[in-house]
């Protein structure tokens, strides 16, 4: 798949001060876009979730029939499944402000990129008998059906086929509307991943000046994206 990125071979040579001519550079655009292709697939690895405009992709988990599940950002759903994979169960997801109504609920990120990071599919279960009035037309959606799709496998137990979910629909941000942030760490990354072809044998680089540079780890700017954009199933209680 050829992906979308935010940031250019000529990004790359403006922030190191490379020479602007590809032609004159040993660092061509080929390997530039080779090293930002590469810096993308590294940050999606590490934060669970599709950043770079992904365009139409397929997407599965088991979802063990959790009443919400972790997605690696998604902002389009053309076609979603929770049930047997591959099956005729296709659902409708509400998304927040679309007047949309349906089954399943995206949830937003924290900053509201345009991206959603979770669909959830009922309530969250309380020790409550009554739990199911969260929902005012819990009836009228056939919620409490043994064949609704969040019922399938056994009722209430946690239990599901594998990847009974199925999502269709497109990842990442829209080329041109991604965050700062991520961009900024791409370009980073991007970077480095340039430089450190001079440091292979010992991790460090000597400047002509005779300062030494330290390749020895990610630089601050990527592990701080990482650690603040990283998805992942959270914990609801500790027994």
């Amino acid at each position: 798949m050829s992906l979308l990125y935010p940031v250019q071979p000529a990004d790359v040579r403006q922030y190191l001060e490379l020479d602007a001519t590809p032609s004159k550079s040993k660092y061509t655009d080929g390997i530039l876009y080779g090293h930002i292709a590469a810096a993308n697939s590294y940050l999606e690895h590490e934060t669970h979730r599709y950043l770079a405009d992904h365009g139409s992709i397929v997407w599965s988990a088991t979802t063990l029939l959790r009443a919400q599940i972790t997605i690696p950002g998604f902002r389009t759903f053309s076609s979603v499944s929770w049930g047997p994979v591959g099956g005729t169960v296709i659902l409708n997801v509400s998304i927040p402000g679309d007047g949309t109504s349906g089954p399943l609920y995206a949830i937003p990120d924290e900053l509201s990129t345009g991206v959603y990071i979770a669909l959830q599919q009922r309530p969250w279960r309380v020790d409550n008998e009554n739990w199911y009035l969260s929902v005012f037309d819990w009836w009228g959606r056939a919620y409490d059906s043994p064949f609704f799709p969040g019922n399938l496998g056994g009722g209430y137990a946690w239990t599901s086929m594998p990847n009974d979910l199925l999502i269709q629909g497109e990842g990442g941000w829209a080329f041109g509307s991604s965050p700062d942030a991520y961009r900024h760490a791409l370009l980073i990354l991007a970077s480095f991943f340039t430089k450190r072809s001079t440091s292979l044998l010992a991790d460090v680089a000597i400047t002509p000046g005779g300062g030494v540079v330290h390749y020895s780890r990610m630089p601050d700017e990527v592990r701080t994206f990482i650690d603040s954009w990283k998805l992942g199933e959270q914990a609801t209680s500790v027994g």
